[in-house]
């Protein structure tokens, strides 16, 4: 066999398991509209929870490449001053800036977590953190989700994590965030991924930093409600110093472009400011809207709504027919979900109209009862409804 026929075996599967994956061709972008092929839509499925991804970029001429590893030649001082913004954001004394939340994940959790070290995984979390914590070769203890570690004395010399996202990404549903106060407060050390909260809490914050004292590392990405890209680990000055002088995938990375940086301080002020007000406060309107149109019930977690359909083959055809309707919702399917919760993933942003909430909601509900589906939020689900 060569390797083209390999290959060709290996998608094949794919297909007749119903778990074949294209890029969705998306031109024309205008917060939700946009043209998908040859189809205008309306986009359900985007992470930009604040509008902000569409915004211009500030008219300030900056290099478009940093020269380096920062380590060489690269640490350049929009650099540092993103890095002071973005700690000051989170109320830490210091942050690092990475390319992206998976660099960080893969480069920051194989160095600070040690082989001898205990480390509580929730069930669900992110692919980029399950391979950061293989990479540490550490051998985590995998929490059922949604439950907190006990904290056991172990040897003196190691350290007991706990490793987890703030708001899971593909269930929406938020941590115990007093169980990760009291795991750190009874010597515990915390690793808090909160991609997916940051920026959706008063000042631009996440679920930390408010109501809850930040954890040992706070990760935050800068792709969703900052509309940017790139990532941030907030820590001790010791512990930001260890990070950009060992982390493999900061220290052998060109450093951030200056562009982007500069819009990262743009979009750090934005989010922070009114306008940031004004658009978390329609974000979270909608996001309750949504709920109630589809009688999903209240409190809201978060503007991600799970509605889970278990088969794959089912679930690509519903995500079809709402696009022939021009509504975008991208089906999510195994290996980024658990076998037999394969689910249309919805989004809800500040840019929805109620009449685009209405609309979908709409849509959800004919199709599911076409289907003779129950149309229920299923968060936190292991397996086949």
């Amino acid at each position: 066999m060569s390797f083209e026929e390999r290959i060709a075996d290996r998608l094949n599967a794919l297909r007749v398991q119903g778990l074949a994956r294209n890029l969705p061709p998306v031109s024309h972008r205008r917060g939700v509209a946009y043209r998908l092929g040859d189809r205008d839509v309306v986009g359900f499925c985007s992470n930009d929870y604040l509008g902000f991804a569409d915004e211009q970029p500030t008219p300030h001429a900056v290099p478009s490449g940093s020269g380096g590893s920062r380590l060489i030649c690269g640490d350049l001082h929009l650099h540092r001053a993103v890095e002071r913004e973005l700690a000051d954001l989170v109320g830490a004394p210091d942050a690092v800036l990475f390319p992206s939340g998976f660099q960080l994940n893969v480069g920051v959790l194989p160095l600070v977590v040690e082989r001898h070290d205990v480390v509580h995984s929730d069930q669900l979390n992110h692919a980029s953190i399950i391979d950061g914590l293989r990479l540490s070769g550490a051998r985590p203890r995998i929490l059922d989700h949604g439950t907190a570690p006990v904290l056991e004395l172990d040897a003196p010399t190691s350290l007991r994590w706990w490793v987890a996202e703030s708001i899971f990404s593909m269930d929406g549903d938020r941590i115990d965030a007093a169980a990760v106060e009291r795991f750190r407060a009874e010597g515990g050390c915390t690793y808090m991924d909160e991609a997916h909260a940051l920026g959706l809490f008063a000042g631009g914050r996440g679920l930390f930093g408010n109501e809850y004292p930040r954890p040992t590392l706070l990760v935050g990405t800068l792709s969703k409600s900052f509309g940017c890209a790139g990532a941030f680990v907030a820590a001790s000055p010791e512990a930001c110093h260890y990070i950009r002088t060992r982390a493999r995938s900061f220290v052998f990375s060109t450093g951030t472009s200056p562009a982007l940086s500069s819009r990262i301080l743009h979009a750090v002020e934005r989010v922070r400011g009114p306008e940031g007000d004004r658009r978390r406060a329609a974000l979270w309107r909608n996001a309750e809207h949504f709920a109630d149109a589809l009688g999903l019930g209240r409190p809201v977690p978060s503007p991600i709504f799970p509605l889970v359909v278990g088969d794959n083959t089912t679930t690509v055809e519903l995500a079809r027919t709402l696009l022939e309707q021009g509504m975008h919702v991208q089906p999510i399917r195994p290996p980024t979900v658990p076998p037999g919760t394969a689910r249309l993933r919805i989004t809800v942003t500040s840019s929805h109209t109620a009449e685009h909430i209405d609309r979908l909601a709409d849509s959800l509900r004919t199709l599911f009862d076409r289907h003779r589906l129950p149309l229920r939020l299923e968060r936190g689900t292991l397996q086949a409804p």
